[in-house]
């Protein structure tokens, strides 16, 4: 009997405990009751502070759901974008010391990460001419050409690495055309 009192009494209590816990943020009221054009939720506050020890963490996307902006971390880039830059760098420094095998492999794992970077391809198009595959070289020139359209410096750039080809494979006629 003493127990059946005890685990009552016990029950109880974990009740009062949970109920008694205020689960209101400071500054609203939460006797009343808002439309939902009427709630701001400030971006930049944690929904749940750190002080509050009967809640757990939580990570809410209530600010994605009702469009209101998000502050994105500048100067940041993704994982697999930071990788491509490496990856880029260790193969540009391949390249300077004539490594053209570690280069070539560097920058086709670049462009797994990425198949379609366009400077990716402008890069690997370097590469051939400078391992004498034109005919490689002005074909990844012109795949350069169609990914990064918007771009003229690309653009240039590759017509050189075209031009330059049809130059070192005799024919210049074709190169007048870039």
């Amino acid at each position: 009997m003493i127990k059946i009192y005890l685990l009552i009494l016990f029950i109880i209590s974990l009740i009062n405990g949970c109920t008694s816990v205020d689960y209101s943020r400071q500054g609203t009221a939460s006797s009343q009751t808002a439309t939902p054009s009427q709630i701001t939720i400030p971006i930049d506050e944690p929904i749940v502070t750190n002080n509050d020890l009967h809640q757990p963490r939580v990570i809410t996307t209530a600010a994605l759901d009702r469009n209101l902006p998000v502050k994105q971390k500048k100067n940041t880039p993704p994982a697999s974008r930071q990788a491509v830059l490496d990856l880029l760098a260790q193969s540009k420094l391949a390249m300077e010391q004539y490594h053209y095998d570690e280069a070539e492999g560097l920058l086709k794992r670049a462009l797994r990460i990425e198949p379609g970077n366009a400077w990716l391809w402008h890069n690997m198009a370097v590469l051939n001419f400078y391992q004498q595959d034109f005919q490689q070289a002005i074909q990844q020139a012109l795949k350069s050409n169609n990914l990064g359209e918007n771009s003229p410096q690309l653009r240039t750039s590759n017509s050189k690495v075209i031009k330059q080809s049809y130059i070192e494979l005799g024919e210049p006629q074709k190169a007048k055309q870039y």
